[in-house]
């Protein structure tokens, strides 16, 4: 089940990350943010089309995340927000690699928001942030964040000739609201590069600071399957992941009716197998205790409807979580359950994937957070 190559680089006893002796790189460098020079738009009235946004991200430090600051500029009369909440305002973003490989996949506004709960659930609930606001004048900050925490999974964002970018569009109006608004709201969006700042060469003592980060050698990836066209209320369904060959952080599944609703569809019992071996065979119940026991002082908020979540992470410290699940291409990751009665149409899944590999000796610190 495992792959050899990650499963030697990631072993605790590897060599650190290079970087060099001194100084420990977390300690001397500092956290960095500047508003994004390409893809802030200043208003956008919600309506029938989309609107492209995206660009090149500022070249300099170690990347950390792309934070999108969504904020009204003028209220909408009457109406709501969707159940999806703020996020869905974006239909789709990814964020790519300096050759154009994708690291954090095209998905929705709203998947990519669950997979920042759940995967790095060390930092602000976004949901329950101080500036998430829903109604007449919605807001929130939307992060898109390849780093795990402590470095882990950051990018080298050093040479402007060579930069990552984000592409993704802004919603329709009918895709964001819940009840109809009679005059839809007016968002701005800002972008800001958020990083690990390139320290000195040495302290005030002389002695060298190291300049490249430990998780430098841990990159993240995330990426998503659908499952379209499941079985109606009762009917049996598999869901096979093709998501496999890296060390998965987690996996969360978000179960849709046929009218793209939200619901907890999956019925008692689900069957959930890796390879040859049986991993659980339970009810609902049993996913939301775990996922109770493992978020509950994490300041997480409730259970989204729908949502499915299983956590493949320690929480260091306590040693709350499991150790990372290493697969490789041939790995079967494989759920099997019944459509729950009194789910309309014909439902979907989404599957969203946090996995981890690595591209060099990785510090044992870093491993299995």
């Amino acid at each position: 089940m495992a792959s050899g190559a990650a499963v030697a680089a990631a072993q605790p006893g590897a060599a650190p990350a290079s970087g060099g002796g001194g100084n420990p790189f977390q300690v001397v460098s500092n956290l960095y943010a500047e508003k994004n020079n390409i893809g802030n738009v200043a208003a956008f009235q919600l309506g029938a089309a989309t609107s492209p946004l995206g660009g090149p991200i500022n070249a300099g430090n170690y990347l950390r995340a792309l934070r999108v600051l969504i904020r009204t500029t003028a209220a909408g009369v009457a109406g709501t927000v969707g159940a999806d909440g703020v996020f869905n305002v974006i239909q789709q973003i990814v964020l790519t690699n300096v050759d154009g490989s994708e690291i954090l996949y095209n998905m929705s506004g709203y998947a990519h928001s669950l997979a920042y709960k759940y995967f790095r659930p060390f930092e602000q609930d976004p949901y329950n942030a101080y500036d998430y606001t829903v109604g007449l004048s919605p807001a929130g900050t939307f992060v898109l964040k390849p780093e795990v925490r402590w470095t882990a999974g950051v990018l080298a964002n050093t040479d402007s000739r060579s930069q990552y970018r984000f592409d993704g569009n802004i919603n329709t109006l009918a895709a964001f609201q819940g009840t109809t608004y009679t005059t839809a709201p007016t968002l701005s969006f800002t972008f800001y590069m958020d990083a690990w700042a390139q320290p000195d060469p040495t302290d005030l003592q002389g002695q060298p600071n190291q300049p490249v980060p430990p998780g430098v050698n841990l990159q993240v990836k995330r990426r998503h399957q659908i499952f379209s066209g499941l079985s109606g209320a009762g009917g049996n369904n598999t869901l096979l992941s093709t998501l496999t060959g890296n060390a998965l952080r987690g996996q969360l599944l978000i179960f849709r009716d046929g009218s793209n609703v939200r619901q907890d569809g999956f019925s008692d019992p689900i069957s959930y197998t890796i390879d040859n071996r049986r991993m659980g065979k339970y009810g609902p119940d049993i996913i939301f205790q775990w996922m109770q026991d493992f978020y509950n002082s994490l300041g997480r908020t409730g259970r989204e409807t729908g949502v499915y979540v299983y956590p493949t992470f320690l929480r260091p410290g306590d040693l709350e979580g499991q150790g990372w699940l290493y697969t490789s291409n041939a790995t079967k990751i494989l759920w099997e359950t019944a459509t729950a009665a009194g789910i309309s149409g014909t439902p979907s899944v989404e599957l969203v994937s946090d996995e981890v590999y690595p591209v060099g000796p990785v510090d044992p610190v870093l491993v299995d957070i």
